[in-house]
């Protein structure tokens, strides 16, 4: 009995154990809440011309803004026709459906439901659309695809422009072939008749290749790479002269271990079609390496990021334990005294990956890194997968270090494509200490509560001219266009949320010109000093400028007796400006002049050097205060927390948008102006184009007529006076068109306005002005106001008269 009751009570502790146990082990399972990023599910859709598929498109899980997408631009022939190629992966498509608006979204000209797709050989689904709306000619319009599906409705954007002889086919398979032939050493001689190869020696660096790189570079030189994900060429622009395509691929190689290594690569051609080839003017490629630390990237020097730009985005902490860092829209954090490594975010599969998760159209910004490896930061732009597939947004998140895992602390969905959120995120982006994000979009200052999930407007209808950040974003200024404070500089603290304001004494202005480190560089302007330079630009005479703290602290002055400032730029470690003076009713340029930024900075303990190898060439390498102790990489990878949906929607009213011009050059979004002169002046030195908030053409490189001359009568009444009252013309014009002031540019550039059928005012003395209706390879046709006589006139005596005036030029834009 006594043996019985030992047995009986080592039963029940056993049990009792494995009860426990098992609960334990339960309990963790459900309350783990830690997990891997969902897979992407949308679909995707392009466009095919003849047997080429172009302009991949990725699907938005809420409607966008038309104006503000404008990843691919479709052209249309004299049929309107157009092939849709849908590639459902494993989703199920009920039907497609389609709509036109004019650019700006406001107006719907066409909408159709098409119930059934063709499914072909390849596995993809097809439907042939037709077009019936009246379209004009060279005017974009938005094309929104709703795919409806099991995963639900799925918006797909491109624009659409009805061009004629576009050779649409002919450039795509171009694009195509070249990427081909570069990977094979037995076609890529075929290339060579397509490049301009500078004879300047020049060192191997995939990161950046042109038109005038060797052809043993565009071939990959010693790398011998593989395609392992093809790509579809994207229409960035087209018209009857020019096209400019762009295609994204991966590509994959060995290295001295046999080991694979993947990158990504991106070519620009810019392309002429004659009658006997397609011409090649421009080209540029850039690859960069998918960061592995798997494949011997600890050095004795530092961390070896490969190949890829040198810019890179890193933040080390304060005692220099840990350094975090972004490469091809990843996020990775390395502790050099132990080699480990957390990957701490990506949208990029392990295995069975595709262009949906590849795609880099996001971008992270860094915001702290911690002594114990805790790191915040901002994912912002297009979401390739996971809880916000599909979306364009701002994400706020932290790194558990201990935990091994992220979280997120606010999505901010947004209805602008990257390139647009890009501008708006690259002037300003902050989260302060009280958990307080300040974005700035749309010329509105926002405060977002992040633990609360509320934001407000704490400014709103900023000019971007007078509007800047401080290097760290912590602080920030800009000069108040209405209201009881007009024309005074406010300047804000975003740590301790405290506010100033700058008020300019009578008979003066202020202008805003920048920081230098966390100090305000503003300028005083008297009156009467507002005159134009010798290229007809206005300009402020700036007296005096001065550097000044947050606490009102001047930290410098700067004045020189009879000279002014003007044409101040700033940057990081300098201030330069011109000194010009009065000349009559102009200013005339003196000498140039900058501040040097005398501040020393902290020693940083992290750094980027370029190095090369043979096979890879250029190289980029992270280097540290003290050598890496471990040699043997640790990697960890880093799961998402699920905390519940923590969504802030912020309502951005952009009817009251300043008139901005955007330059689209290289594949993208270059830069956005409110001068369209300038506009068209990056355009041209970037050989893009300028469209209006409207997405009008303002110009085109190199779309222009050989010669043209306009009817006199079709030009509005107003135009043909010849004023040069800015103000005047307006009030002639009406609603029906908006005057554009090109003053500043080339008589070369304002002739493409007149190509493109609109007339141009052109200053010919201090009281006396023309109208350009017309020209030739010799001559410029010139309307003369007082009898309405048109006379040719020698095209090098147009070009020096009108820049002896100042080339002053005013044109117009019809209203769409």
């Amino acid at each position: 009995m006594k043996n019985f009751f030992k047995r009986f009570l080592v039963l029940l502790v056993v049990f009792i154990l494995g009860v426990a146990g098992t609960a334990f082990l339960m309990n963790n399972e459900t309350t783990d809440d830690r997990s891997d990023m969902n897979d992407a599910v949308l679909p995707e859709v392009m466009v095919q011309f003849g047997d080429v598929l172009t302009n991949r498109m990725y699907g938005y899980r809420q409607p966008m803004e038309a104006d503000f997408v404008r990843d691919s631009v479709t052209p249309l022939d004299t049929t309107k026709k157009l092939t849709l190629v849908v590639n459902p992966y494993d989703t199920k498509v009920r039907n497609l459906s389609y709509e036109i608006r004019t650019s700006d979204g406001s107006k719907v000209m066409e909408n159709r439901t098409i119930k059934s797709l063709e499914t072909g050989s390849d596995g993809y689904l097809r439907t042939e659309i037709e077009i019936s709306s009246g379209l004009l000619m060279n005017q974009e319009y938005s094309l929104q695809i709703t795919l409806s599906t099991n995963h639900g409705d799925a918006y797909y954007y491109t624009r659409v422009v009805s061009r004629s002889a576009t050779y649409t086919e002919q450039y795509a398979k171009f694009a195509d072939d070249f990427v081909q032939m570069s990977l094979d050493k037995t076609q890529a001689d075929n290339l060579a008749a397509y490049l301009e190869t500078s004879d300047s020696a020049s060192s191997r660096n995939f990161a950046g290749l042109n038109i005038n790189s060797p052809l043993a570079d565009i071939s990959w030189g010693n790398l011998n790479p593989q395609l392992s994900k093809a790509g579809i060429p994207v229409i960035k622009d087209i018209n009857e002269t020019t096209a400019s395509i762009s295609i994204e691929y991966e590509i994959s190689a060995q290295n001295e271990n046999g080991n694979t290594e993947y990158y990504l690569v991106t070519d620009f051609y810019r392309m002429r079609y004659d009658e006997t080839r397609i011409r090649l003017l421009d080209f540029k490629r850039s690859a960069s390496e998918i960061f592995d630390p798997s494949l011997s990237v600890i050095s004795n020097s530092g961390l070896l990021l490969g190949v890829r730009s040198k810019d890179v985005d890193y933040l080390t902490n304060e005692d220099g334990s840990v350094t975090a860092f972004t490469q091809n829209g990843d996020l990775w954090s390395y502790v050099p005294d132990t080699g480990k490594f957390v990957e701490i975010f990506t949208f990029r599969k392990d295995t069975e990956s595709d262009f949906r998760d590849a795609r880099v159209e996001h971008d992270i910004k860094l915001l702290s890194v911690e002594n114990n490896g805790d790191v915040d930061f901002m994912v912002y732009g297009y979401m390739n997968r996971g809880a916000h597939e599909g979306y364009s947004g701002v994400g706020i998140y932290h790194y558990n270090n201990d935990q091994g895992a992220i979280e997120e602390q606010v999505f901010i969905p947004c209805t602008e494509s990257f390139e647009f959120l890009q501008e708006d995120l690259g002037t300003l982006s902050y989260v302060n200490q009280s958990g307080q994000l300040f974005i700035m979009i749309a010329g509105n200052l926002y405060q977002i509560n992040i633990d609360e999930n509320t934001y407000e407007v704490l400014a709103d209808h900023i000019d971007s001219d007078d509007f800047g950040v401080s290097v760290t974003n912590a602080h920030a200024a800009w000069k108040s266009e209405s209201g009881d404070y007009a024309g005074q500089i406010e300047f804000i603290d975003f740590d301790t949320m405290e506010r100033r304001r700058i008020a300019s004494e009578a008979s003066q202005k202020l202008d805003l010109l920048g920081f230098m480190n966390e100090d305000l560089i503003y300028g005083i302007v008297l009156d009467g000093d507002t005159l134009p330079n010798a290229t007809g630009y206005m300009i402020d005479g700036i007296t005096t400028f001065r550097i000044e703290g947050f606490d009102g602290t001047v930290k410098k002055e700067y004045h020189q007796d009879g000279l002014y400032v003007a044409g101040v730029t700033v940057g990081t470690t300098l201030m330069e400006f011109t000194l010009v003076q009065k000349s009559g009713d102009i200013y005339k340029g003196v000498k140039k002049d900058n501040i040097m930024n005398n501040s020393t900075a902290a020693t940083d303990k992290t750094s980027v050097e370029q190095t090369s190898s043979s096979r890879q060439g250029v190289i980029v390498r992270l280097t540290f205060e003290d050598s890496p102790s471990s040699e043997e990489p640790l990697i960890l990878y880093a799961k998402v927390r699920n905390a519940g949906e923590k969504v802030v929607d912020i309502q951005v009213d952009k009817s009251s948008v300043e008139e901005v011009y955007y330059v689209y050059a290289g594949g993208g979004l270059d830069s956005v102006w409110t001068d369209p002169a300038k506009a068209v002046q990056r355009a041209d030195k970037q050989t893009g184009v300028v469209l209006n908030r409207a997405q009008q053409y303002v110009w085109e490189r190199g779309n222009m007529k050989t010669q043209i001359t306009l009817n006199t009568t079709d030009i509005p009444e107003i135009i043909r006076t010849a004023s040069l009252d800015v103000q005047n013309l307006q009030n002639g014009l009406g609603d029906s068109a908006k005057v554009t002031d090109l003053t500043g540019c080339s008589l070369e550039n304002v002739l493409y306005e007149v190509s493109a059928q609109r007339a141009v005012i052109a200053r010919t003395g201090s009281d006396s002005s023309v109208v350009i209706v017309g020209y030739d390879q010799y001559n410029t046709y010139l309307l003369d106001p007082s009898t309405g006589e048109v006379k040719p006139y020698g095209m090098n005596d147009s070009t020096a008269l009108f820049k002896n005036a100042g080339n002053m030029f005013i044109t117009y834009l019809e209203q769409k």
